[in-house]
């Protein structure tokens, strides 16, 4: 499938807003990315990383797997259904790469498995182009191949590997211009300063590795890569710095006439009025099973049990930073390895879903890591330090982070 994907990638120049015969498109064509699609993007990515493993040894879970292809296989229905005009070739090819997976994962078909999640978290790229997303398509691209060059350095496919390492290249020419002005706006998002040259550098490890058939240098270069393509992803959603808006999202108020957007309310408890997304569109701290059942913010995210091992699963939303607030009775806060994310705020334990395992934790809020306005929000209890973010421990006992 790779090689039909790689033409349909060189292929999504922007559609009209109409469908064949003039028909108008029932789906959004204004930048925005349904909840449906974006879960298409989490789940093909999950059920590959699932099924590939943790290094070094890249030991399957088809359990875990078996149960993302489930949610993958809703999603997917969901978003045709919401936009049935979308490109013929994206839909058979994800179509295919879902049978595909359908096959290989009962069958525990570790390399099958990892290449077709991977097939379709690549055409997400169009996926995400043909409703106008604002970010470069050819980050999405990058995200997958970096996985991508990992499975190829691991199965031996070194021809492949070196293809998709020049189309790395290719999609970072584009994108590292657009990159560079970006970074000295905004020291929001931690490692913003030194991702240009750290992508520099990880696609030169990438091509060295291949010169020595150094399988475990590739599965290094391909991690960071998929890392650094995280900072990007949050560099482009970054406000600039010292922004101070006026009206809308992050503005100071008083009162909720003064957002100026149905949307929002004036948060009083956040830095003595914000303009925050109004709760009845998001659900932060909520079970979920899919991200639409978390609301309509285009930054709700649902990390479900299955695959994110959170138990009922927790919406949340993300990115958050001092401009892009938390709804009410929401805090951001640094989260272990992940971008900043929206949590539920608490002060005790029973503020929590405790019967789901939910404790009251202690998270830091510092900037780029978290905001706030609480440094409390409802999450795991700990089980080690790895648990808890920055400088926490874990004190066992109580499941609590500390100081």
């Amino acid at each position: 499938m790779i090689a039909s994907i790689a033409m349909l990638l060189a292929c999504h120049a922007p559609v009209s807003d109409t469908a064949g015969g003039g028909t108008p498109n029932t789906c959004p064509r204004d930048g925005t990315v349904l909840a449906d699609a974006r879960d298409v993007e989490r789940e093909a990515e999950g059920i590959a990383t699932t099924a590939f493993g943790e290094g070094p040894k890249h030991e399957p879970d088809f359990t875990r797997a078996q149960g993302i292809l489930a949610l993958l296989e809703r999603v997917w229905s969901g978003a045709k259904t919401a936009c049935p005009d979308l490109p013929g070739e994206v839909v058979t090819g994800i179509n295919d790469a879902v049978t595909q997976l359908q096959a290989d994962v009962p069958a525990q078909d570790q390399r099958g498995t990892t290449y077709a999640g991977n097939d379709i978290h690549l055409l997400t790229s169009p996926l995400f182009a043909y409703v106008n997303r604002p970010k470069p398509v050819q980050l999405e691209e990058m995200d997958a191949l970096f996985l991508r060059v990992g499975l190829d350095a691991w199965y031996g496919a070194w021809t492949s590997y070196d293809a998709n390492i020049v189309t790395i290249q290719a999609d970072w020419a584009t994108v590292k211009p657009v990159v560079d002005s970006l970074t000295p706006t905004c020291h929001r998002v931690a490692g913003t300063a030194s991702v240009s040259g750290d992508i520099d550098q990880t696609i030169a490890a990438l091509q060295k590795a291949h010169a020595a058939s150094d399988v475990d240098a590739a599965q290094v270069g391909s991690q960071d890569g998929l890392s650094e393509v995280d900072i990007i992803e949050q560099l482009f959603d970054c406000p600039p710095d010292g922004e101070t808006p006026g009206t809308g999202l992050g503005a100071a108020c008083a009162t909720t006439a003064e957002c100026g957007d149905s949307s929002l309310v004036c948060d009083l408890d956040n830095a003595g009025g914000r303009c925050a997304p109004d709760p009845a569109t998001t659900n932060v701290g909520a079970a979920c099973t899919t991200t639409v059942d978390c609301g309509s913010d285009e930054r709700d995210a649902c990390n479900h049990q299955v695959g994110d091992g959170y138990p009922g699963g927790y919406c949340t939303m993300e990115p958050c930073n001092d401009v892009q607030v938390c709804s009410p009775g929401a805090t951001c806060v640094a989260m272990p390895f992940e971008t900043p994310a929206c949590m539920q705020s608490c002060v005790q334990d029973s503020d929590c879903r405790t019967r789901e395992g939910y404790v009251c934790q202690l998270f830091p809020t510092t900037p780029p890591d978290g905001y706030g306005p609480s440094d409390h929000a409802c999450a795991f209890a700990c089980t080690q330090d790895t648990d808890c973010t920055g400088s926490l421990t874990c004190n066992v006992t109580s499941g609590k982070c500390t100081p």
